[in-house]
């Protein structure tokens, strides 16, 4: 029997309405995400860190404080995405933000909206990214 020749496309979205929960401090990058074609929840201020691992179930958490929501995340089922490394955030309200083409970039090439798991994405300054699972 001859073997088969596939010739399988695959196209998806952009972004596909990724959804990232943000930490208080980056509340700045909301409108910037969104332009972005991410889904955005912005939490109430001052909901404390606990409150913020349930309601962050089945999406992604976006913040510079890794270290507080790593050890959880599997529990949780959420995936962590920190900027820790990225020196400037910057606060311009479109796509043209540095801060979320950086992030907007390692989503995608890292397939992290894709890939089944728990994750902790680390996007660093140059734009380059660090993907671990979380166990």
């Amino acid at each position: 029997m001859p073997e088969a020749i596939f010739q399988d496309q695959i196209e998806m979205s952009k972004q596909g309405y990724f959804t990232l929960l943000l930490d208080e401090n980056l509340r700045a990058l909301a409108s910037a995400l969104e332009d972005d074609g991410f889904k955005v929840v912005v939490p109430p201020q001052g909901m404390d860190d606990e409150a913020l691992k349930r309601m962050a179930r089945g999406w992604a958490i976006l913040t510079a404080n890794s270290r507080d929501f790593i050890e959880h995340a599997a529990r949780h089922d959420y995936d962590v995405i920190g900027i820790e490394a990225i020196k400037f955030i910057d606060s311009k309200p479109d796509r043209t933000n540095e801060t979320v083409r950086k992030v907007s970039q390692a989503v995608r090439r890292s397939k992290l909206a894709t890939t089944k798991g728990n994750f902790w994405l680390q996007v660093r300054d140059d734009g380059s990214f660090r993907l671990e699972q979380l166990v």
